[in-house]
């Protein structure tokens, strides 16, 4: 049997508990953060989102952001952007495709809107008005819609956030 002094003993015992401690936390610590982040309220704006979000310095060269965790996916279904220099009969399709009043964007350079389809039958779509000198979803052009899970890549040009990934 190991012989040891009182003082040797206590030892063994701090550091047996100390042991414990630490256990404990690598078990219950990420159970936590994953419950918060599960957790996130849908701010339904892309440009407020975005801003909150810091580039990671200059080993990251983009960000991909998931459209679910920015609407609310319990009521929309898909996206698709209006920018101002599409195609004009592209904005008709989508103008008359989402029923909106084309008076009521504006497409004269200084936003672009991400239009949000509803998911179920009856509910009106959304738009979501963006400045583009902040972030500009207009640098890749959409003539689709995609389901709402389905990633955004953005990239930092010059100071704002801009679709799509840096040549």
């Amino acid at each position: 049997m190991l012989k040891t002094t009182s003082q040797a003993r206590r030892w063994i015992v701090l550091a047996a508990v100390l042991w414990l401690v630490i256990l404990a936390g690598l078990i219950f610590i990420p159970k936590s953060r994953s419950s918060e982040v599960a957790e996130v309220k849908p701010t339904n704006s892309l440009t407020r989102s975005l801003l909150a979000t810091r580039p990671g310095g200059d080993a990251v060269a983009a960000q991909l952001v998931d459209p679910s965790r920015i609407y609310d996916a319990d009521r929309f279904a898909g996206y698709t952007t209006l920018c101002p220099g599409e195609p004009e009969q592209l904005v008709d399709a989508k103008v008359q495709a989402f029923g909106l009043n084309k008076d009521d964007l504006d497409l004269g350079g200084d936003l672009g809107y991400v239009l949000l389809i509803p998911s179920g039958e009856g509910a009106d779509p959304m738009t979501d008005a963006v400045e583009l000198d902040k972030v500009d979803i207009c640098t890749v052009p959409q003539s689709e819609s995609f389901p709402l899970n389905t990633a955004m890549p953005f990239h930092m040009d010059q100071g704002h956030w801009a679709l799509g990934m840096k040549q």
